[in-house]
């Protein structure tokens, strides 16, 4: 409870919004949003519980006082006793929350941490099926991007099985077979193990015992069968591609630094590899430095020179096979590897573990221990946790910048950039001169660079390359936006997100009218906006006036009103959807004028994530800053029943 005060938390709501550690409610009453953000914050993974500020509350968007202000409750005892006991009865088994009464802003408050339960302990889930408002699925709640939700029975699948002990990788598909091995990848298992370690105990024995000693087969009825992790190591393609369609790595080659959505130009080349890990990983180890640049170095003492990739092989091993061993196979979504002009960004389901403060301390937490176990045996992983801090005392010695790494709880993912430059390199310092009026932090400078480099930075990323806290880190992004104006601001809350403003703002600016070395910021027009035709190509797309809506929908949203049910609101979503790709922001202004965050997380969210009737325009990248949503071919075939026909 003492590891945050109520100000700082109140702080931390001010300087970054609404984040999935702490929720700040009006508290007037212990009702039923009070408890459902109980519920979730001690199912939620990742978190270590979270913060319950009862008597703040949030401003209106032309109100004078901060955007989260002290409101004040009168009755703190008597909520301090309904919470208590609300907790204790209203869960199938108790949660034991620390709350007290403190003063805050001259007006009392009530302070709630809610601990994470146990594995064991989970789901924490709510007694009975209905209740007076609100019938439930599962009366089991989680954190999301856009605060609570409700769980589908699929949403707490991985909870139920974490209380039994097992991961997904230790479950046996229904339709696995025997022959759904590949005989020549346990062959080559045995080659490796064999050179790594020639006595081993399992290599004496036969395939099924073998197997069954590193855990990768069980036992049904007379017959072995490959559970998840021995299809992912030693599975035949053609049966990866039947039992975990996912199970794939697309490997993506880009020509300048930004994604490009035109489909006839976005990528230079392509590769999807569906191979059993053991012969995966080396595959997309070989991908990734035959397509790095190289560079000469003679060694002290040697005759010869040597043409070496610009990332040392082993920061390359290490980062893949972190990709490949972390990953949260239960959810269906291939690894994604880009290679830009100037980075690789790696990105896989399953967050980590580890908080990111400690990402690269000794120790490591491991999703897919049996996975783990194995390429360990193999010396393709690095024990003791020891990879994240090798990766960054490799680049460290060539000269490049440490790699960034964000961890996203709530979206379940974790995200990886290798920069092939130092962060700070001359051409970048040549950059930054025409802000030398500014004088710039050097965290400040970092965050533009990483900014230019990628395209955009958040708290996150900015943590990565400066090791500054979330508030400090915060800081230095809401002055190089509200003050410096380099920076504009995308997404809200946990997502938010900063980019570079356009060349064009840069010119517009006060506060650039006396820079007397403009010409840096011309020589580097095409670093900035090289790829700018392809990004703005499909802007006219995402025009409110590029299409006409058709004379019914016009009519049907002009009856719309802010109250409006599910079932009127979400076939006019698909139907705008299914015309052409519409941002939240657009949709929400269609629709009645609704907020961004609740349409996100009451209507937008559950058709993309739980119905599939519509999809993201970037699903590689959730936070994309042109992020938008279109109709999927499930969604169109949904308008069809609904008596809607989209003209092709």
């Amino acid at each position: 409870m003492n590891e945050f005060t109520p100000a700082s938390l109140l702080e931390q709501l001010r300087q970054l919004d609404e984040c999935p550690r702490i929720e700040a409610k009006r508290g007037s009453e212990i009702g039923s949003s009070v408890m459902q953000t109980v519920c979730a914050l001690a199912n939620e993974p990742g978190l270590g519980g979270g913060y319950l500020l009862l008597g703040v509350s949030e401003a209106e968007a032309d109100a004078p006082h901060p955007k989260f202000y002290v409101s004040g409750i009168d009755n703190t005892e008597k909520l301090l006793s309904e919470l208590q006991l609300n907790c204790r009865e209203q869960f199938e088994q108790a949660v034991p929350i620390e709350a007290k009464a403190v003063e805050l802003e001259g007006k009392s408050v009530i302070s709630v941490f809610v601990p994470e339960l146990d594995p064991v302990a989970k789901p924490c889930t709510f007694k009975g099926k209905f209740d007076s408002k609100n019938k439930r699925k599962t009366g089991v709640w989680r954190r999301g991007l856009n605060g609570d939700y409700e769980c589908t029975q699929a949403d707490i699948e991985p909870l139920l099985l974490a209380k039994t002990g097992t991961g997904f990788e230790q479950v046996v598909l229904a339709e696995a077979e025997w022959d759904d091995l590949d005989p020549a990848a346990i062959e080559l298992y045995r080659n490796l193990r064999t050179k790594v370690r020639p006595n081993a105990e399992e290599l004496n024995v036969s395939d099924p015992e073998m197997l069954r000693a590193l855990n990768l087969v069980k036992k049904r009825g007379e017959q072995w069968v490959p559970n998840v992790a021995g299809l992912l190591l030693m599975g035949k393609p053609l049966s990866l591609r039947r039992l975990l369609p996912a199970m794939r790595v697309d490997y993506v080659r880009i020509a300048g630094t930004q994604w490009i959505e035109d489909p006839e130009q976005r990528f230079v080349t392509t590769l999807d590899l569906r191979e059993p890990l053991l012969r995966l990983i080396p595959k997309l180890e070989s991908a990734i430095i035959d397509d790095l640049p190289k560079h000469f170095r003679l060694k002290e003492g040697d005759l010869q020179r040597s043409d070496e990739p610009l990332l040392p092989y082993k920061v390359v091993r290490e980062a893949v096979v972190n990709a490949v061993m972390h990953r949260d196979y239960y959810v269906n979504q291939p690894i994604m590897v880009v290679r830009y002009s100037n980075r690789i960004e790696i990105r896989n389901a399953g967050y980590s573990l580890k908080p990111e403060a400690i990402l690269g301390e000794m120790g490591s937490k491991l999703r897919n221990p049996v996975l783990a176990s194995v390429l360990y045996d193999l010396n393709f992983a690095e024990t003791k946790g020891s990879g994240i801090r090798t990766m960054r005392r490799l680049l460290t010695e060539a000269g490049l910048a440490v790699p960034v790494f964000s961890s996203n709880v709530q979206a379940n993912e974790f995200h990886a950039i290798y920069l092939l430059h130092q962060l700070l390199g001359e051409e970048q310092l040549h950059w930054l001169k025409q802000f030398s009026h500014l004088q710039l932090s050097d965290n400040e400078a970092r965050a533009l660079i990483l900014a230019k480099e990628t395209g955009a930075v958040d708290n996150a990323g900015l943590r990565a390359i400066t090791g500054l806290d979330t508030l400090a880190a915060s800081q230095v992004l809401k002055r190089l936006h509200h003050q410096c104006r380099l920076l504009k601001q995308g997404g809200a809350g946990p997502a938010t997100y900063y980019r570079l403003v356009d060349q064009t703002d840069f010119q517009e600016l006060p506060l650039f009218s006396n820079i007397s070395n403009t010409g840096d910021l011309s020589s580097n027009t095409g670093d900035l906006r090289s790829n700018t035709g392809d990004l703005s190509s499909n802007t006219g797309d995402l025009d409110p006036d590029a299409v006409e809506l058709p004379t019914d929908l016009q009519k049907h949203l002009a009856e719309l009103t802010p109250k409006a049910r599910r079932d009127k609101l979400w076939p006019l979503i698909v139907w705008l959807c299914a015309l052409r790709p519409y941002k939240a922001e657009q949709l929400a202004v269609l629709l009645a004028g609704r907020q961004v965050k609740t349409l996100k997380s009451m209507h937008l969210n559950p058709l993309r994530a739980q119905e599939e009737l519509i999809g993201y325009t970037h699903p590689e990248v959730a936070n994309h800053p042109e992020q938008a949503y279109k109709a999927t071919p499930k969604g169109l075939n949904w308008l069809k029943q609904q008596g809607i026909r989209v003209d092709e």
